[in-house]
């Protein structure tokens, strides 16, 4: 009896470490670095979840030789915090990998309490943390039952496809994150008694936060007075959600692929881009509205609710084309400009004062006052007068109005104005576009180009404007 209890254990924990070896290679497959130079990090708070987690990180890490190092995020939410530090430490410790810890300050969590604030903050550290230590994946111990909560939460908020879409088991990029870090969730198809199952035949050791039980906290309550009932009345409802939930990604990947033909359809090279709104007129509503959803979330704007999308469709194509509709999203703007929409962050003035560039033969010149630099490419056809350049500071100055400037020997000088709305140059880019002095004569304005008039033939450059 007893060598049959001890089979049953060692294959419970065997399957539980081919579970988690067969979810890791899938994630590292998709990660951009691999290799000697991939270094993964892990979040530990300490808890079971991630003591299982850093427990089979580090068996397999040992075994395939990668750069492993835990991270544990201090909130200082409960009097016990500093001793869970204390333990997270010797746990990484007893299983030879490094461990860095962070202590954060919580925000208000954009006004939806505590715990979104903790989760703010706490992947933000972790993001630096791998920053700093060169870790280009992260590693989570979310699991099954963390996904059903998750989805049933969004289902209970009214979400669209993206929130019951639930947690994918690996992402390239998270906004709380940061740039340069990949998310892996390598437990995500465990149940948590397996792996309270897994932790209690390898003995781990991990602390229990009291939060967990405070029935306040949405998901707390949902944990623990309603899924034991949904439990009792459909056995294994976790792991059906949670398929429920990967058909979900499906279905909004197949969304993704449609929003990147429609984006191609309304002439934008990227997601950065402006809109075409004769293209996005043409398009149903729900293509419309998906086009416009992945537009903003790919521009870091908080997305609008179902019918605040639709009063922007509705406002934004249906306008005359002389008119010029705005959403505000705090940091940016939604506006509509002639035949195209346009994200607008919101800046400031530019600096009043001129401001005095000298060239000795750089490629380019960073003014970061302007958020922007300068760049010059040698030319031997029309451009600005390397010789002058050298002899004179090019002097950058803000639009102060009456300027005039000829773009082509064919045509007359023309006001800024006229020539901004020509090219459809939206009017916060005309703020924070520099007009560039050169021997008191305007030579060149950002965005519109140089004016002929003041142009050399051979031994020039051509100037160019990046804004940062």
């Amino acid at each position: 009896m007893a060598n049959s209890r001890k089979s049953r254990s060692l294959n419970r924990e065997g399957g539980v470490a081919a579970a988690y070896e067969r979810a890791l290679g899938a994630i590292l497959a998709r990660v951009a670095v691999s290799g000697p130079a991939l270094r993964i990090g892990i979040a530990f708070s300490g808890g079971l979840d991630s003591s299982v987690l850093l427990h089979l990180a580090s068996r397999h890490a040992e075994v395939h030789n990668l750069a492993l190092t835990a991270f544990h995020i201090h909130h200082g939410l409960s009097p016990n915090a500093d001793a869970w530090m204390a333990h997270c430490a010797r746990e990484a410790t007893a299983c030879g990998v490094p461990m860095l810890s962070r202590n954060v300050r919580l925000g208000d969590g954009g006004g939806r309490g505590v715990e979104e604030a903790a989760r703010i903050a706490r992947y933000r550290a972790l993001g630096e943390l791998c920053r700093e230590t060169g870790c280009s994946l992260l590693l989570t111990a979310h699991h099954q039952d963390d996904q059903a909560e998750t989805v049933l939460l969004q289902l209970l908020r009214g979400a669209g496809l993206p929130g019951l879409s639930g947690m994918a088991p690996f992402q390239p990029g998270h906004d709380l994150l940061g740039d340069g870090v990949a998310l892996g969730r390598p437990l995500l198809g465990l149940r948590r008694a397996e792996l309270e199952a897994f932790g209690s035949q390898a003995g781990l050791s991990h602390v229990t936060d009291e939060s967990n039980a405070d029935a306040r906290y949405r998901r707390n309550a949902l944990r623990q007075d309603v899924a034991p009932v949904l439990e009792r009345h459909f056995p294994g409802f976790a792991p059906l959600v949670a398929r429920s939930a990967g058909h979900v990604q499906s279905a909004q990947a197949l969304l993704q692929e449609l929003a990147e033909i429609d984006l191609a359809a309304c002439r934008a090279a990227d997601w950065s881009a402006p809109l075409y709104v004769p293209a996005l007129q043409t398009l149903s509503a729900q293509r419309a509205d998906n086009l416009l959803r992945h537009w903003l979330y790919r521009n870091r704007v908080q997305l609008p609710s179902a019918s605040r999308l639709e009063e922007i469709r509705s406002q934004m194509l249906g306008a005359a084309g002389d008119m010029h509709p705005f959403f505000d999203f705090g940091p940016m703007t939604l506006r509509r400009i002639g035949s195209r929409l346009e994200l607008h962050p919101r800046l400031g003035t530019p600096p009043e004062a001129p401001i005095t560039l000298r060239w000795e033969g750089e490629a380019e010149l960073p003014v970061p006052a302007w958020r922007g630099r300068l760049v010059l490419e040698p030319t031997d056809g029309l451009g600005i007068s390397q010789e002058e350049l050298r002899r004179h500071p090019l002097i950058l100055h803000p639009r102060a109005g009456q300027e005039r400037l000829k773009v082509a020997a064919n045509r007359p000088s023309r006001s800024l104005k006229a020539l901004y709305q020509e090219a459809e140059v939206a009017p916060w880019r005309r703020l924070w576009s520099p007009l560039l002095y050169l021997n008191g004569e305007l030579v060149f304005v950002a965005g519109l180009g140089m004016d002929v008039r003041h142009a050399a033939m051979g031994d020039a450059v051509l100037l160019r404007w990046e804004s940062d």
